[in-house]
Protein backbone atom coordinates (compact mmCIF):
# COMPACT_ATOMS: atom_id res chain seq x y z
CA UNK A 1 0.00 0.00 0.00
CA UNK A 2 1.57 3.16 -0.78
CA UNK A 3 1.41 5.85 1.58
CA UNK A 4 0.35 9.47 0.97
CA UNK A 5 2.83 11.90 0.96
CA UNK A 6 3.65 13.87 4.02
CA UNK A 7 4.81 16.71 2.63
CA UNK A 8 3.29 20.19 0.69
CA UNK A 9 4.70 20.30 -3.00
CA UNK A 10 3.64 23.90 -4.38
CA UNK A 11 4.35 24.82 -8.13
CA UNK A 12 3.86 28.79 -8.58
CA UNK A 13 2.95 29.97 -12.35
CA UNK A 14 2.86 33.53 -12.80
CA UNK A 15 0.14 34.62 -15.80
CA UNK A 16 -0.40 37.75 -17.32
CA UNK A 17 -2.86 38.71 -14.58
CA UNK A 18 -3.22 35.67 -11.88
CA UNK A 19 -0.34 34.04 -10.25
CA UNK A 20 -1.75 30.49 -9.52
CA UNK A 21 -0.30 28.33 -6.61
CA UNK A 22 -0.50 24.21 -6.99
CA UNK A 23 -0.23 22.57 -3.91
CA UNK A 24 -0.42 18.63 -3.31
CA UNK A 25 0.21 16.51 -0.57
CA UNK A 26 -0.65 17.68 3.18
CA UNK A 27 -1.52 21.07 3.94
CA UNK A 28 -0.97 20.65 7.98
CA UNK A 29 0.63 21.97 11.01
CA UNK A 30 4.37 21.56 9.46
CA UNK A 31 3.49 22.49 6.13
CA UNK A 32 1.79 26.03 6.76
CA UNK A 33 4.75 27.82 7.39
CA UNK A 34 6.22 26.70 3.81
CA UNK A 35 3.01 27.65 2.11
CA UNK A 36 2.36 31.18 3.69
CA UNK A 37 5.87 31.64 2.48
CA UNK A 38 5.06 31.03 -1.21
CA UNK A 39 1.62 32.72 -0.94
CA UNK A 40 2.49 35.80 0.87
CA UNK A 41 2.07 38.25 -0.31
CA UNK A 42 -0.66 37.64 -2.39
CA UNK A 43 -0.65 38.85 -6.23
CA UNK A 44 -3.66 41.36 -7.27
CA UNK A 45 -5.16 37.87 -8.28
CA UNK A 46 -4.04 34.40 -7.15
CA UNK A 47 -5.84 31.06 -7.56
CA UNK A 48 -4.71 28.54 -4.97
CA UNK A 49 -5.62 24.85 -6.67
CA UNK A 50 -6.11 22.23 -4.23
CA UNK A 51 -6.70 19.44 -6.39
CA UNK A 52 -3.11 17.46 -5.33
CA UNK A 53 -4.08 18.00 -1.80
CA UNK A 54 -4.76 15.02 0.47
CA UNK A 55 -4.96 16.09 4.00
CA UNK A 56 -5.42 19.34 5.84
CA UNK A 57 -6.18 19.67 9.40
CA UNK A 58 -7.20 22.74 11.14
CA UNK A 59 -4.29 24.70 10.79
CA UNK A 60 -4.28 24.39 6.79
CA UNK A 61 -7.76 25.62 7.47
CA UNK A 62 -6.75 28.48 9.44
CA UNK A 63 -3.82 29.46 6.99
CA UNK A 64 -6.76 29.49 4.19
CA UNK A 65 -8.71 31.72 6.00
CA UNK A 66 -5.77 34.14 6.68
CA UNK A 67 -5.31 34.62 3.23
CA UNK A 68 -8.88 35.02 2.20
CA UNK A 69 -8.83 38.29 5.07
CA UNK A 70 -5.55 39.46 3.93
CA UNK A 71 -6.73 39.53 -0.05
CA UNK A 72 -10.15 40.82 1.22
CA UNK A 73 -8.45 43.72 3.02
CA UNK A 74 -5.72 44.50 0.35
CA UNK A 75 -8.53 44.74 -2.36
CA UNK A 76 -7.09 41.36 -3.91
CA UNK A 77 -9.20 38.74 -5.59
CA UNK A 78 -8.42 35.43 -3.98
CA UNK A 79 -10.19 31.97 -5.26
CA UNK A 80 -9.55 28.25 -4.44
CA UNK A 81 -10.56 25.72 -6.72
CA UNK A 82 -10.26 21.93 -7.17
CA UNK A 83 -11.34 21.22 -3.77
CA UNK A 84 -11.04 17.42 -3.13
CA UNK A 85 -13.47 15.31 -1.32
CA UNK A 86 -11.34 14.50 1.88
CA UNK A 87 -10.24 18.50 2.18
CA UNK A 88 -14.13 19.77 1.55
CA UNK A 89 -15.35 17.40 4.20
CA UNK A 90 -13.24 19.39 6.41
CA UNK A 91 -14.55 22.45 5.17
CA UNK A 92 -18.29 21.99 5.71
CA UNK A 93 -17.96 20.50 9.42
CA UNK A 94 -15.94 23.43 10.51
CA UNK A 95 -18.52 25.68 8.46
CA UNK A 96 -16.14 27.35 6.20
CA UNK A 97 -16.87 25.58 2.50
CA UNK A 98 -19.64 28.36 2.04
CA UNK A 99 -17.51 31.25 3.53
CA UNK A 100 -13.96 30.91 1.53
CA UNK A 101 -14.17 31.35 -2.32
CA UNK A 102 -14.28 28.31 -3.67
CA UNK A 103 -15.10 28.09 -7.25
Amino acid sequence: MTRPPTTLAIEVRRGASRRHLYLSGRLDAHQVPGFLAAAEPLAPATTLDLGGVTFMDSSGLAALVRLVRAASYGGQELEIVNVQDGVRLAMEITGLYGVLPIR
